[in-house]
C-alpha cells in the first residue's frame, strides 16, 4: 500500500486508476463542471427535472434540509444496492425509518462506544507521529499518512486486521464498493459484477476476523472482542455492522481528509491557521479548519433519495416545487454549504461559523453515526501534519472523485 518514501511514484494501489487521459476528464467533471453547474441550478433552478432522466437535482440549502428532515417522504433507495451485494442483514444507511433500524443503531452504539474515543485518538496520534518520523520529509499524505492510520484503527479497534498481503486490494475493493452503493444507482450486470467481486474480498478479511476472534478472544477494547464479551448480537450482524462501519469509514475518511487538506494548502488563510493552531496543540482549532475546509470542499456531489409518492418541496416558502411519483432526488450538501442565501460569504475561510451552517455529516435522520471517531482521527492526523509546516509537491491525484495520491513535504 505504502509508496516508497519520497521518490515520487505512486502506491501500489494506483494501479486501479484509470488512465492519465481519462481521469483528466473524470477530475474535471467532478471537481470543477458539477460544482459550477449545480452553483447556476442554485440561484435559478434549485429543483431541476434533468432533462431525458428520472433525475430531479435539489441544490439550495433550505431544500437539502429539508429532503432530509422529510426522510419518510424522502427516502433512501440503496437497499437495490446492498440487495446485488448479498449483504444481510442490510446496510444501515439503506435502512428506513423503523424499529429494526433504531435497534441496529442501539446495538451499534453499544458496540462503538464514546468512551471509546481516547483509544482511537492514541492510535491516531501514534500511527500519525510514526508515519511521518518514517517519512524522513516528504511522503503520500493519501496513501502514507491518512489511509494507514485508518486501517490501524479498523484492525486495532475494530478488531479486524488487515493482512499486509491483501491490503492494497482491500483498499481499492472498498473503495469501489462504496462507489457503487452511493455513486449512480445502475443495475447494468458488468457493474453488479465488479461490485460483488470488490465486496467479496471484503467479505473475506471481516469473516476471518470473526471466526479468530472466536477461537482466540479478543480483548474487550476491540469491537469485536466487546460483542463477544458481552454477547450484544449475533455475529451474523455483527458481520453487517462491521461492513457498514469499514464502508463508511475507510472510504469516506480518505475523501474527507483529503480533500480538506488540498483546500488547507492551497489557501494561504486557512494554512496559517492550522499551522498556528497545531503548534499550539490547539486540536478543536484544527478541527474547525478541517470541517470548514471540507465545506469548502465537499466530499460527495450529493447523495440519493427516492420518492414512493408524489411530494412537494419548499412547503411553506415563497415557492413549492411538485415532484412526480418515481422520481430519483439527487440532493447536494456540497452545493447548500455554499448558498450565500444562508451562509456568510460562502468562499471564504472562516473556521469560526456557526455549526449550523455546515451538513458534513449530513443531517437529522442517518446523521454519521461515527462522526465522533473521524472527528478524532482528523484532529490527530492533521495536528501531526500541519505543526510540521507541509507545503504540496504537486497536485492531489484523484480516482474518480477518490482523492489517491498527494504528495507533500513537511519539516522533519
Amino acid at each position: 500500500m505504502n509508496s516508497p518514501t519520497g521518490n515520487g511514484q505512486e502506491s501500489s494501489s494506483d494501479s486501479s486508476r484509470p488512465g492519465a487521459i481519462a481521469q483528466f476528464f473524470i477530475t474535471l467533471l467532478v471537481r470543477r463542471i458539477i460544482p459550477f453547474v449545480f452553483g447556476i441550478l442554485r440561484r435559478i433552478a434549485p429543483v431541476f427535472r434533468f432533462p431525458f432522466t428520472n433525475t430531479v437535482i435539489v441544490t439550495s440549502f433550505d431544500l437539502v434540509q429539508e429532503v432530509f428532515q422529510r426522510h419518510n417522504d424522502f427516502p433512501v433507495p440503496y437497499q437495490r444496492q446492498v440487495d446485488h451485494l448479498g449483504w444481510e442483514p442490510t446496510f444501515l444507511l439503506a435502512m428506513k425509518d423503523t424499529p429494526d433500524y433504531w435497534q441496529t443503531v442501539d446495538q451499534v452504539k453499544a458496540l462503538w462506544r464514546t468512551e471509546d474515543l481516547d483509544f482511537v485518538r492514541q492510535i491516531a496520534q501514534e500511527v500519525s507521529e510514526t508515519k511521518l518520523r518514517e517519512g524522513g520529509g516528504q511522503l503520500d499524505a493519501i496513501q502514507d499518512l491518512m489511509v494507514p492510520v485508518t486501517e490501524a484503527v479498523i484492525g486495532r479497534y475494530y478488531g479486524v486486521p488487515i493482512a499486509e498481503d491483501v491490503r492494497p486490494q482491500f483498499f481499492n475493493s472498498c473503495m469501489h464498493v462504496a462507489g457503487f452503493l452511493f455513486g449512480a444507482q445502475t443495475d447494468a450486470p458488468k457493474v453488479v459484477a465488479r461490485a460483488q467481486k470488490a465486496i467479496a474480498l471484503v467479505w473475506q478479511v471481516i469473516d476471518k476476523a470473526i471466526a479468530e476472534a472466536r477461537k482466540n478472544p479478543l480483548p474487550d477494547s476491540t469491537v469485536i472482542g466487546r460483542c463477544h464479551a458481552m454477547n450484544v448480537t449475533d455475529d451474523k450482524h455483527l458481520r453487517s455492522y462491521l461492513m457498514g462501519m469499514i464502508m463508511g469509514y475507510l472510504p469516506t475518511n480518505t475523501l474527507a481528509n483529503g480533500h480538506a487538506l488540498d483546500v488547507i494548502l492551497s489557501n494561504p488563510n486557512a494554512n496559517a491557521i492550522g499551522c498556528e493552531a497545531a503548534k499550539k496543540g490547539d486540536r478543536d482549532l484544527v478541527l474547525k479548519v478541517v470541517h470548514e475546509a471540507l465545506r469548502i470542499s465537499y466530499i460527495l456531489p450529493g447523495l440519493w433519495r427516492e420518492l414512493p409518492d408524489a411530494q412537494k418541496l419548499g412547503i411553506g416558502s415563497d415557492k413549492e416545487y411538485e415532484i412526480d411519483k418515481g422520481r430519483l432526488v439527487y440532493i447536494s450538501a456540497m452545493s447548500a454549504m455554499l448558498d450565500k442565501r444562508r451562509v456568510d460569504q460562502p468562499k471564504k475561510f472562516d473556521p469560526e461559523r456557526s455549526p449550523d451552517v455546515y451538513m458534513i455529516y449530513g443531517y437529522q435522520f442517518h446523521y454519521c453515526i461515527g462522526a465522533a471517531i473521524a472527528d478524532v482521527m482528523m484532529k490527530e492526523i492533521f495536528t501531526a501534519l500541519m505543526r510540521r509546516g507541509p507545503k504540496p509537491l504537486g497536485k492531489m491525484k484523484y480516482n474518480g472523485n477518490f482523492p489517491w495520491n498527494y504528495h507533500i513535504a513537511y519539516k522533519d
